[in-house]
């Protein structure tokens, strides 16, 4: 582009220029024949300089001579006086400018006058160039014309390559409003020198680097340990450095600023988003391949453990200056990606991926790698990495770990493509990139983020990829052949149904993934913002553009004016490992925005302004969550529901990807901050929340001070530490300054959280109504709560009303299921009609009543689903049941049901696609309630029906409806089991066996239901006492139960009371339990085993429980089928470098994720891999109950086990020894102590939450607390607990004699003086025959006679 002078200057706003001696070569570009100098009368004149086209300058002979002159007069100048050159990129045709005068005062002068405070890149078109001498006179001048031809918008130098300032449009437009455009080669021009090209780059870092980093300069040099310093003093000892050295070393925090803004500038990046939160891993003084190996296993360890949710960048060493014409070299990593997979050809047809074809061929040629160790080559093998940590020195190749666990895709809906075993890596590490940076190159710096999950599917199915499009179609039942009029449109069906896998199979084994949609709308809104502030951002259009569902989103037109071109720092495409290859081995044998979109733009922009008005009038409210199952999530969802009419509620997430400084806004503008935790472990908090905490309560301790918060907790009264993260947050914002506006909140999964959810949140609408800023909307609220409360009874009596239950014989089912067969096999849909009419009026005794009930059931079979409502489960069969051990405790030494024992449980899972596991993951059971045909007769036998042939049975078939207006999520929350059984044909033993609950404590709402059910005075009046009290509905918990199933031994005038409608609205589905799963995948293919321990606890009485899904999968037999479903544990996944030091501490059942590791290590040793040392440290009772102890010696003979200690706590002749006892022994800790100080040891517990502890104190014991600190804090202690009720905890103590009259004497007066409570029925409890001593018999006493019925104790 040609560009006249005068152009330029009157663009630029320069006058009074001298530019006769200016001339163009034959390119037309201008050329400046003397050096500027600007007089005090503000002209300036040429003599000696050159400006070339690019911008350029050369320094002229007589320049270099005056440069020598000075350094010949360093001895006596002042150290400031050095040469500085400060060299941003000019625009053609503007000649260079000699200042003379003060560095410092210079540099001082050019911040006030050229950077401001704007935000971007520092950029002035012109070039300073100062020599040390003692004149002063213009200083000011000079500067007043170098800042009137900067840019003001600071974008630093343009360049052409690699991205070339491609522009969509009209491509005169420049690439910021100033006009600017793509001026320079980004290798600079052959007329500037290699040291000119580095101290011109450098310059620009810096000044960008000092003006971006602002306030947070104080922590320049705090990881380096180097001291501080001002930008003028950093600025001369870069100069210094690259005049003695030629280069200059960058710290810590310029280069991980450096790595970060060089994301922000990537064109071809949508996730650009998150570029401060880029982490740096500095490896500048590794010098060996072992070393760079090591350095990347610790980068992928990094990554994986917080399940890719966060960027880490390695940076090596850099690639020393490269002379003019000669190629960059320094410390290499061959591939393409720390994490890929290899391609063999065989016989023609290319097995694994395609693109890695000719460097797995490179590998076998130059390498001898030819496949994995084993020798079993397959589609998912990964490549070995090659480094080369010296240029000149040899490259050598490293086995990468197999333990990198890939991600298997399935999808519970479509369980045919786990069939197919496709597999994905995890993390996308990128290494085939150069970081250029302030003028030096670093040629190794492999760098992560996470998937979208359209890139996953485009390596899956691209024809030069995997080409998975027709298998999966084969499959899925999709074959085009069948389909010739539909051939074209079954990749689209294809396609989506793999991408919802993918999604699915990455967010199951926790590995962070984002959709393709969620992906463009956040870009989208981060362009704009970019171009808000720094008013330009290099975008390439065809990658930021998803490939599926490309114009469903504003950026497809909205970006099609987009520009890339290249900005520095920058991530370059590096040296291709075949043109490593070759240099180290030599040479072996390629629209425009429419206005309906404008429109629609503008509607959008006048509905935003309308939501922000109204909710301008709402207060602001934050709620905080942690969550690690959902249950956390979704209480905070329906928190935000009730509140938001009140309030403009604001969510983040502790636990996502979001970087946690975007929390710092929301809080200063809520005026309640509500935080919500689910507990993980023994009463800690959600380890994917640990960042968030840490910097929320830690590093900014300030921001909640004096806030008002509220903090409500999710727990289980069955650990021993029951909603202790709760606590700590409480305890945190206490510390910080927070005031907590209403008591901690603590919901019980164990006990029902819904009423305590319910209850807190009425007490925290009730102070925010108290609160001086109320707004109407809060009172309004409050008073609709109330009202509410006030007609929760009408409606649930409502919803009652709404349940119809209809129910059928096993004939009646049968014949019609018989004649639905029958008109299906006759044709046609009003054939079926007709035929089903004719054979209903031909069937029964009255004609009309027989034809409309025969068509209701045949509708009903016809519609209905007769399996169980668990439709996102899966179902597998026991294939064996081994008892490990067995205790029976009755006198004739028979097993009963509350008999200790233990069983090794195995299930195939062919049957449910064969979905992927890793060791330590967990599994989730629906048990089966164990309870004889007998007992279950007799409790549906007591239930009321309106059936006039008498009492239910057990093969009596249900259909539930409902039919008032409540949506089915609602639903879900507040009435699981009607929700569950909705629309469905099921017969009543299956729904009392598979369905509900009847082993679950019957809540106290329930109570006050039945209260007005029950017929007997008694009970009514019993029922209603713990109804509200919750001290006695403890007592009687703790003494009788309290479960459903005994619910008419308890209270024998409910008999004939209770009818199936209330048992939906009241009763619990089983819900699932949770257990480690005991085995590994590549050892035992498609099973999966459990080793589960009957669970036998009692609740202070006399009466010994068991647990209902232990007491299950302890009776199962082979050919059984179980419902589960697979949970992801990334936190207790084996280490990824097999060959790191490893201690297993374990007591009984706690071996079962110990054992599912151990094989793991068995298989890693079958592939070759090399193992690190293995401790266990193994407790239970006795040797005669110690678990699997012929295995665990055979796992030691073989290598897989260093060494193995065991201790007993009830071996018969010897002291009690607990695991914590064993670590302190001498023997155990003169071994263990050198292997805590490792630092790449890692440590497993798994047992009981008070066992852990214990441990955790005697390993603190064994090293030091810093020692400890550090396994901790690098995520190398990996801890899964499980607590047990704790008989202590009760209020009745186990040896103590409870009494009816006790709680009728001592604790129900408690009650008269409740102010809503009207029992008249109290007062015959209060007589004194009541009280009389036949009431404290020993009958009364007895254990035989507490089983019994209260109310016979009259």
């Amino acid at each position: 582009m040609k560009l006249s002078l005068s152009k330029i200057l009157k663009k630029l706003h320069i006058s009074n220029i001298n530019h006769s001696k200016h001339s163009y070569d034959s390119n037309g570009n201008e050329s400046s024949k003397g050096n500027v100098d600007k007089n005090n009368n503000g002209n300036i004149d040429t003599n000696t300089s050159t400006s070339t086209g690019n911008g350029n300058v050369i320094r002229s002979s007589s320049e270099e001579n005056l440069k020598t002159k000075t350094e010949d007069d360093t001895a006596t100048a002042q150290a400031t006086s050095t040469s500085v050159s400060v060299c941003p990129i000019i625009p053609k045709c503007v000649p260079s400018i000699n200042f003379h005068g003060d560095t410092k005062e210079l540099q001082t002068q050019i911040d006030n006058a050229n950077f401001g405070n704007a935000n971007g890149h520092a950029n002035r078109h012109s070039t300073v160039r100062a020599t040390a001498t003692n004149s002063k006179a213009n200083l000011h001048a000079s500067i007043a014309t170098a800042s009137s031809g900067k840019c003001p918008f600071r974008h630093g130098t343009v360049y052409t390559n690699p991205y070339p300032g491609y522009v969509h449009g009209n491509p005169k437009r420049g690439i910021c409003p100033n006009g600017c455009r793509p001026e320079m080669n980004s290798n600079g021009n052959e007329l500037e020198s290699p040291k000119d090209a580095l101290v011109r780059e450098a310059m620009e870092y810096i000044l960008l680097y000092y003006h971006e980093r602002g306030n947070d300069m104080k922590a320049v040099g705090a990881k380096d340990g180097s001291t501080f310093l001002t930008k003028v003093d950093r600025m001369e000892e870069v100069r210094k450095s690259i005049d003695t050295t030629g280069t200059y070393e960058h710290t810590f925090d310029e280069l991980q600023h450096g790595a970060q803004v060089a994301w922000r500038n990537a064109p071809k990046c949508a996730n650009r988003k998150y570029w401060g939160q880029l982490k740096l891993l500095d490896c500048r003084k590794v010098e060996s391949n072992k070393g760079m190996f090591d350095s990347c296993i610790q980068h992928l360890t990094k990554a994986m453990a917080c399940g890719s949710s966060e960027a880490y960048v390695s940076v090596f060493k850099p690639a020393p200056p490269a002379l003019p014409g000669k190629a960059i070299t320094g410390p290499r990593i061959w591939n393409n990606q720390l994490l890929s997979y290899a391609a063999y050809n065989e016989g023609g047809k290319v097995i694994g991926d395609p693109s890695n074809l000719r460097f797995t061929e490179m590998l076998k040629e130059r390498f001898g790698w030819d496949g994995p160790p084993d020798g079993k080559k397959g589609p998912y093998d990964y490549l070995p990495l090659v480094v080369q940590a010296d240029p000149k020195g040899p490259p050598e190749l490293f086995e990468v770990p197999s333990c990198a666990p890939p991600v298997h895709i399935h999808h519970p809906r479509y369980p045919e493509l786990s069939s197919l075993d496709m597999q994905w890596y995890p993390i996308p590490a990128v290494t085939a990139l150069d970081l250029t940076l302030g003028g030096i190159v670093y040629t190794a710096v492999p760098f992560n983020g996470w998937y979208a999950n359209t890139e996953v599917l485009r390596d899956l199915t691209d024809e030069s990829r995997y080409n998975m499009l027709a298998p999966v179609a084969k499959a899925l039942g999709m074959d085009a052949d069948t389909k010739p009029g539909e051939a074209p449109l079954w990749k689209d069906e294809v396609m989506c149904i793999l991408s919802m896998a993918v999604y699915h199979s990455f967010k199951t084994a926790k590995v962070a993934m984002i959709d393709h949609h969620t992906l463009i709308d956040m870009f989208w809104v981060w362009y704009h913002n970019e171009l808000k502030q720094r008013k330009y951002c290099p975008v390439n259009w065809k990658w930021v553009i998803p490939p599926m569902s490309s114009s469903t989103n504003r950026a497809y037109l909205g970006l099609n004016k987009a520009q890339e071109y290249t900005l520095k720092p920058a991530y370059i495409a590096g040296a291709s490992p075949f043109q490593l290859e070759t240099a180290h081995f030599g040479p072996r044998d390629t629209t425009k925005v429419g206005k309906d979109f404008v429109r629609a733009v503008y509607v959008a922009l006048f509905c935003t302004r309308c939501i922000a008005r109204i909710r301008a009038r709402k207060t602001p409210l934050l709620i905080v969550y942690a969550s690690i199952t959902g249950n956390a999530a979704k209480h905070a969802s329906d928190l935000g529901a009730i509140l938001r009419p009140c309030a403009q509620v604001s969510f983040f997430d502790a636990c996502g990807i979001n970087p946690p400084k975007e929390v710092i806004p929301l809080i200063q503008s809520a005026t309640l901050t509500i935080f919500i935790s689910s507990t993980q472990g023994n009463g800690e908090l959600p380890s994917t929340s640990h960042n968030f905490f840490s910097f929320l309560l830690d590093k900014n301790r300030s921001l909640l001070n004096g806030k008002q918060c509220a903090v409500l907790g999710f727990g289980s009264s069955a650990y021993p530490i029951f909603c202790g993260a709760a606590a700590h947050l409480s305890k945190k914002l206490s510390e910080n300054g927070a005031k907590e506006v209403v008591p901690r909140g603590e919901c019980d999964s164990v006990k029902g959280e819904r009423k305590e959810f319910n209850d807190w949140t009425a007490k925290l609408v009730t102070k925010m109504a108290l609160m001086p800023s109320a707004s109407p909307l809060v009172l309004k609220l409050l008073a609709n709560m109330k009202e509410n409360t006030a007609s929760s009874l009408i409606r649930t009596r409502n919803m009652l009303n709404s349940i119809t239950v209809e129910l059928f014989t096993t004939e009646e089912v049968q014949n019609a299921a018989a004649q639905l067969y029958m008109t299906k096999r006759r044709g046609s849909v009003a054939g079926r009609r007709r035929s089903t009419l004719d054979s209903a009026s031909n069937g029964g005794v009255d004609e009309e009543d027989g034809q409309s009930q025969n068509k209701r059931l045949l509708q009903i079979v016809g519609n209905s689903d007769l399996r169980d409502s668990h439709n996102e489960l899966l179902e597998g069969v026991v294939k064996s049941r081994d008892d490990i051990i067995s205790n029976a405790i009755d006198g004739g030494g028979n097993e009963t049901t509350a008999s200790r024992k233990t069983s090794l449980v195995k299930i195939d899972m062919q049957s449910c696609g064969n979905p992927p596991y890793e060791p330590g993951d967990h599994i989730r059971v629906i048990p089966r309630n164990v309870i004889s045909l007998e007992e279950l007769q007799s409790f549906v036998s007591h239930l009321s029906s309106s059936r006039d042939t008498g009492n239910l049975t057990l093969d009596d078939h249900i259909y539930v409806s409902f039919d008032e207006d409540i949506p089915r999520s609602e639903l879900a929350v507040s009435l699981p089991l009607l929700h569950g059984s909705l629309g469905q044909l099921f017969p009543l033993d299956y729904f009392f066996e598979n369905q509900v609950a009847l082993e679950a404590p019957i809540s106290m709402q329930a109570c006050l239901d039945l209260s007005g059910l029950a017929s007997g005075a008694k009970d009514k009046a019993i029922l209603k006492g713990i109804g509200y009290s919750k001290k006695e509905y403890e007592n009687m918990s703790s003494l009788y139960g309290m479960k459903w199933i005994d619910v008419f031994k308890t209270f024998p005038s409910l008999s004939k009371r209770i009818n199936l409608d209330f048992l939906l609205c009241n009763m619990k589905m089983n819900h699932p339990r949770s257990y480690s799963i005991a085995s590994c995948k590549d050892i035992v293919g498609s099973e999966l085993h459990m080793v589960v321990g009957r669970f036998i606890y009692s609740r202070g009485g006399s009466k010994i429980e068991v647990g209902v899904c232990s007491n299950f999968l302890t009776s199962v037999e082979p050919g059984d089928k179980i419902c589960f479903k697979l949970d992801r544990v990334v936190s207790f996944h084996h280490p990824l470098d097999p060959s790191c030091p490893i201690i297993f501490i374990c007591t009984g059942t706690g071996f079962a994720p110990i054992r599912g590791l151990l094989q793991k290590r068995m298989y890693l040793q079958s592939r070759g891999e090399k193992l690190g040392p293995a401790y266990l440290i193994f407790g239970s009772r006795s040797s005669s109950e110690g678990l699997f102890h012929d295995e665990i010696m055979d796992l030691q003979n073989q290598s897989i086990i260093t060494k193995v200690y065991f201790c007993y706590s009830r071996e018969k002749g010897m002291k009690r020894e607990y695991t914590m006892d064993k670590l302190k022994s001498k023997s155990v800790g003169q071994i263990l102590s050198p292997i805590l100080e490792d630092p790449n040891t890692h440590i497993f517990i798994c047992g009981s939450a008070n066992m852990a502890e214990g441990c955790k104190d005697a390993l603190i014991e064994l090293s030091t607390q810093d020692c400890f600190d550090a396994i901790t804090k690098d995520g190398r202690l990996h801890c899964d607990v499980f607590g047990a009720l704790c008989s202590k905890k009760s209020n009745i103590k186990r040896h103590q004699s409870y009494r009816l009259t006790d709680l009728v004497d001592d604790e129900l007066d408690d009650l008269a003086d409740l102010p809503d409570l009207d029992f008249p029925e109290l007062g015959k409890f209060r007589s004194a025959k009541f009280r009389s001593a036949k009431f404290r018999s020993a009958k009364f006493r007895s254990a035989k006679f507490r089983s019994a019925s209260i109310s016979k104790l009259g």
